[in-house]
């Protein structure tokens, strides 16, 4: 498929051109504008993981296309499992913290605190780092031969192994822990007129950002066991990775669209930024 890197690298550069200044304006608004609550806390850590992703899009085009260089294969092989397990696990801190907030509101507001928040960020990224270096070599390495160098050999059991713990610990078991709380939400929602205000508005969140993740990243894993039953052709594989790749970058590129138009926090700051705008305009009565 003569097409497929021209194809690729167009969607990459659109990515990047639109996912750099998506999650760098999410940044700044959480940064400058939007009141530092829990929520705020794991957007933003979010929201540096999907610009730190999607900042290194270019590091991967080189090395793929131009200079096939190991460190370059292992750098961008370690950030994009740094990216996908740091994200998974805050969209379980997200899931989790939302099902309390839906069932105990008062106690969910007094407890989890901005600086609880932080803490359990600076654990996931922890965690995120030491899943990732044990995956830094898989990415590239399992590759079609044409996308890579032939420098470098990984060991299949413990190409095997990686895997499984990949799957496990960056799909399946946050899939699970974020599908959970997001049940209770909906159960919560269900209890009485009293508690619906309460309990959907968190629902809206969770259920943009929970289908977009699992379902970007599916091929992700998918690639890797089809890589590892090796009954595909090197065309085949080279257009699936491919795929893979674009939708993972694609992922980075819809976050900011859901915290935006979905989370709370920032839809206050758009409310009290036309209020401020309407107030000053001239002309214009205050409201009664």
């Amino acid at each position: 498929m003569t097409f497929l890197p021209n194809y690729f690298l167009v969607l990459c550069g659109w990515v990047f051109l639109a996912g750099v200044p998506l999650n760098s304006y999410v940044l700044l608004i959480t940064s400058c504008h939007v009141e530092r609550t829990a929520s705020t806390v794991w957007f933003l850590n979010r929201a540096v993981s999907d610009l730190i992703f999607t900042v290194c899009i270019p590091l991967r085009l080189t090395f793929i296309f131009f200079l096939q260089v190991d460190w370059a294969r292992r750098l961008s092989s370690t950030i994009t499992s740094l990216h996908m397990f740091s994200s998974a696990f805050l969209l379980m801190a997200i899931s989790i913290h939302r099902c309390f907030l839906a069932a105990r509101p008062e106690w969910a507001q007094k407890r989890c605190t901005p600086c609880l928040a932080c803490w359990v960020a600076l654990g996931t990224w922890a965690l995120s780092a030491g899943f990732s270096l044990r995956c830094d070599d898989l990415w590239e390495s399992l590759l079609p031969p044409p996308s890579t160098s032939m420098n470098f050999q990984v060991d299949p059991e413990r190409a095997k192994t990686a895997v499984t713990i990949q799957f496990l610990a960056g799909f399946l078991v946050p899939l699970a822990l974020s599908l959970i709380p997001t049940f209770c939400v909906i159960h919560t929602a269900r209890l009485g007129r009293n508690r619906l205000i309460q309990a959907t508005q968190p629902l809206k969140i969770l259920l943009g950002l929970i289908p977009t993740f699992f379902v970007c990243w599916l091929p992700y894993h998918v690639f890797y066991f089809l890589q590892l039953s090796a009954t595909h052709s090197w065309t085949l594989l080279e257009i699936e990775s491919s795929f893979a790749c674009i939708l993972s970058y694609v992922n980075s590129c819809l976050n900011p669209f859901f915290y935006l138009t979905m989370e709370e926090e920032f839809l206050r700051y758009w409310q009290r930024a036309r209020n401020r705008h309407t107030t000053n305009h001239p002309g214009l009565e205050p409201a009664n």
